[in-house]
């Protein structure tokens, strides 16, 4: 009996084990990135979810979409291969967090000075992905598509009226006059308020300036268009947000124009979606760490947001 009890461990360690192996295998060996066999000259990333610098699933078997540190590496790789002449950045994405948005900028300006970086705006550009693809060599957008919403928020949950009509009560204990600044717990201050308004404006003039600087335009003429109104694909080329109103195909040609390639092949560079039990590693390691790191005291910070 003991044998059975023995062995039937073993497999589980076994079993265990392998789950593991294979987790660790996928994660070292593709990168992340969903390649195509075939070769090509002509790299595209899609980048069709809000943008984090982190992203995890819910749960184990659930899907992770990508962040932004996979779009940078995917970028990375495009950027250093060297059978890839130009890169498309296909966008359906609505925006993200202030940082997130603003590394992935920095990056997409980083290899546009290194290679033709198109970009190509399917649904939906507005925010920060609009400041992602400002620094592109060439935009192009459908014509019934939406881009812009240049503008800053951040987004604060109050909950005090209702926990005083059910007679809940919080004890906030603070060192530190702001520590608690966007408690849910209580009204804000008119002092509290002009201070986040003032750092708003503060990220709002970066991204005015990041628009006018990459787009070539001044800041007056930034300013007329980036007061967080949305334009269709159509109006954003009057406005100077875009260069061109077009089709993916019509974005593959001039993609090969600028670059100069005679025979334009596109290959997916697109960071791959982690799913299922191969990702239950990583998820529970993630999920495990935030949770207990959230737990010691972010409560108020939480509360905080700020978005493009």
């Amino acid at each position: 009996m003991k044998k059975i009890y023995l062995f039937a461990g073993g497999a589980f360690v076994l079993m265990i084990i392998m789950v593991i192996a294979m987790c660790l295998f996928l994660i070292s060996g593709s990168n992340g990135w969903n390649f195509k066999s075939g070769g090509g000259n002509i790299a595209v990333i899609n980048i069709d979810n809000m943008l984090v610098l982190n992203s995890a699933s819910s749960g184990v078997f659930s899907v992770k979409e990508p962040s932004v540190k996979d779009y940078i590496g995917a970028l990375d790789d495009a950027e250093n291969d060297p059978n890839i002449k130009a890169i498309i950045l296909k966008i359906n994405c609505p925006g993200g967090e202030v940082v997130a948005s603003e590394k992935l900028a920095r990056k997409v300006k980083e290899v546009s000075e290194k290679k033709t970086v198109v970009a190509y705006v399917e649904t939906l550009g507005a925010s920060g992905a609009y400041m992602a693809i400002a620094p592109a060599n060439y935009i192009v957008a459908e014509k019934h598509s939406i881009v812009g919403s240049i503008g800053v928020r951040m987004d604060m949950i109050h909950y005090y009226g209702l926990m005083e009509k059910l007679g809940v009560n919080a004890t906030v204990i603070k060192a530190g006059k702001y520590k608690d600044i966007g408690s849910p717990y209580r009204p804000m201050t008119p002092e509290e308020k002009e201070y986040l308004e003032k750092m708003i404006n503060e990220t709002y003039m970066d991204f005015v300036k990041w628009v006018a600087e990459n787009r070539n335009m001044t800041i007056n003429e930034t300013l007329k268009v980036a007061d967080g109104k949305i334009y269709s694909g159509s109006d954003a080329k009057k406005a100077g947000l875009v260069d061109a109103v077009g089709t993916e195909e019509d974005a593959i040609n001039i993609t090969a124009e600028i670059a100069n390639i005679s025979n334009p092949k596109t290959v997916e560079y697109t960071p791959l979606k982690s799913a299922g039990i191969f990702s239950m590693m990583s998820n529970i390691v993630y999920n495990l760490g935030y949770g207990i790191g959230k737990g010691f005291g972010e409560t108020e910070k939480s509360n905080i947001g700020m978005y493009y």
